[in-house]
């Protein structure tokens, strides 16, 4: 055999440390092996934590033991390796036979696999820093969402545009069903947004303060959508520069058709009747249209003047007088009768726990509903957004509070 072959005798170091230091090769084992070089120095270790080599065995049974583990070395080397590396894992099962005890003899780059940890260091701590950083995520959300075994207070958080009022409505449903939650605080930060989703927020908000104490928040701007979905709370609280109220409907419908000209571009519309493809951006839109979208935005405006009155108790005919479009900053809604209190989102906390018999500080708020987490999930959400927004615009007149 050349000196790539020989055979080294190897230490155990699981059995010295379990075992201690104080075993020394036997007389038979500090010779070479048959047909061996001569001795290398300890290396490798071979994971004997099944007894092999522990006080009390005979050389003989952990010889055999260590020679099954290195036959089955053997079978794998042959398989994988070809049958040089088999011949030497097998010539180390000879030799462990014959030497037994806590010293193998093993062959020169035969050596038992190391801890996987070892193998793929940089894997490893990859990983431990991805399980801390998902703790300290972890951790984080749940300081910002103040649960605990004691009474709650949800937070909805209505921002920017209103478009899909489905999470919200969900989140609403979900405190309104729920015991635990003593009151609820509707935070409002949006220009507004489309009618329908509007009013859903509006009555979702109304059947929550059905069942528990609910104050409306509005934070910078809450202005059209925004302020129609407040007046479903029992009281109205703003900033003195919060900018709200802006009572009205709005409508756009664009015009390709110069454009569309220039490209060399024509469309036909084949409807059932005259006013099916009124509002397309193909054409230029006729006075019938027109005067059909302005009886839709009079029915919309309509029920927004109607509701305004009905829950800040005024007359319709005082509501319209202020219901030209016009923004409002807090301390002009207050003297309007718009809304009920200037103050911030701690008032709000102060109020409806009031209203719920709750002491100051004695409930945790809770955030709702879920957003995603990485500015990556909000960049992509924000020009989803956008995108359906503009395929809405493009295809059909939008209506917007």
């Amino acid at each position: 055999m050349s000196d790539n072959d020989t055979l080294s005798l190897e230490r155990d170091p699981q059995w010295i440390e379990k075992n201690g230091d104080a075993h020394t090769a036997p007389a038979s084992e500090t010779a070479a092996g048959p047909g061996a070089s001569p001795l290398g120095s300890a290396a490798q270790s071979l994971d004997l934590a099944s007894g092999d080599g522990g006080p009390g065995e005979s050389e003989a049974r952990q010889g055999r033991k260590i020679s099954q583990k290195w036959m089955k070395t053997a079978a794998g080397l042959g398989a994988r390796k070809g049958s040089a590396q088999a011949a030497k894992a097998a010539e180390a099962a000879k030799a462990a036979q014959d030497g037994g005890g806590a010293w193998l003899w093993l062959p020169h780059g035969v050596g038992p696999k190391p801890q996987w940890r070892k193998r793929h260091p940089i894997l490893f701590r990859g990983g431990c820093l991805l399980l801390l950083f998902f703790v300290f995520a972890l951790g984080y959300q749940s300081a910002g969402n103040n649960f605990g075994a004691g009474p709650k207070i949800a937070v909805v958080n209505v921002d920017g545009m209103i478009v899909d009022s489905g999470a919200i409505v969900d989140w609403m449903e979900k405190v309104r069903n729920d015991r635990s939650f003593k009151g609820a605080i509707i935070r409002i930060n949006s220009p507004g947004g489309g009618v329908g989703p509007s009013q859903e927020l509006y009555a979702a908000v109304k059947r929550l303060a059905q069942a528990k104490p609910v104050v409306a928040s509005l934070g910078a701007l809450a202005a059209s959508g925004g302020y129609y979905t407040a007046l479903g709370a029992d009281e109205i609280i703003a900033g003195p520069s919060t900018l709200t109220a802006s009572i009205g409907v709005i409508m756009q419908i664009p015009n390709f058709e110069g454009l569309l000209r220039t490209l060399g571009i024509s469309e036909k519309t084949i409807a059932t009747g005259r006013l099916k493809g009124a509002g397309s951006g193909w054409r230029e839109i006729t006075p019938e249209e027109e005067a059909y979208f302005r009886s839709l935005l009079a029915d919309m405006y309509e029920e927004f003047i109607g509701t305004v009155a009905k829950e800040r108790d005024l007359s319709p005919d005082k509501v319209r007088e202020i219901a030209d479009g016009r923004a409002m900053t807090g301390r002009q809604a207050l003297e309007a009768g718009l809304v009920d209190k200037l103050g911030d989102i701690h008032l709000a906390v102060t109020v409806v726990s009031e209203k719920a018999g709750l002491g100051a500080d004695e409930a945790g708020l809770v955030q709702g509903p879920e957003k995603p987490s990485s500015w990556l999930a909000d960049l992509m959400s924000s020009a989803m957004q956008m995108a359906l927004e503009k395929k809405a615009a493009l295809e059909q007149p939008v209506f917007i509070y």
